[in-house]
């Protein structure tokens, strides 16, 4: 699991890949593969852990959680950019060298709020196996 730095000042501006999530298939089982485009380059972004009062409000829309909440926010004519379940790469994650794309994502988008002037988009930290 990655360690999310709490420092204001050398935690913005990162990179940001976007793995939209284009549809569901079904494998001969009937199990979900959930399928994604192509990973897209969307900026050099300030994405930030989210405040304790904000983090609390998540919480209290999705149930308690153990894994990193950042929150971007993005001009509103991108808003149409992220998507719900589209996964993407933060914190020096990149979609080089994948055979599959979104597979070396590490958050996904959980929510794409639109507020005055601003759209914030919530992502959550996907959870790795560990052998």
């Amino acid at each position: 699991m990655f360690n999310v730095s709490f420092d204001t000042f050398t935690n913005r501006n990162k990179d940001v890949y976007i793995a939209p999530k284009i549809g569901v298939e079904y494998d001969d089982y009937n199990n979900e593969i959930v399928k994604y485009g192509k990973p897209f380059y969307y900026g050099n972004k300030n994405y930030q852990p989210l405040t304790w009062r904000n983090l609390q409000s998540y919480m209290s829309v999705y149930g308690e959680t153990n894994r990193n909440i950042v929150q971007l926010l993005i001009d509103y004519t991108d808003t149409n950019v992220f998507k719900q379940f589209d996964l993407a790469y933060l914190y020096g994650a990149t979609p080089k060298g994948e055979k599959v794309y979104g597979q070396n994502a590490n958050y996904v988008v959980k929510a794409v709020r639109e507020q005055n002037v601003k759209t914030m988009v919530i992502l959550e930290e996907i959870e790795t196996k560990e052998a």
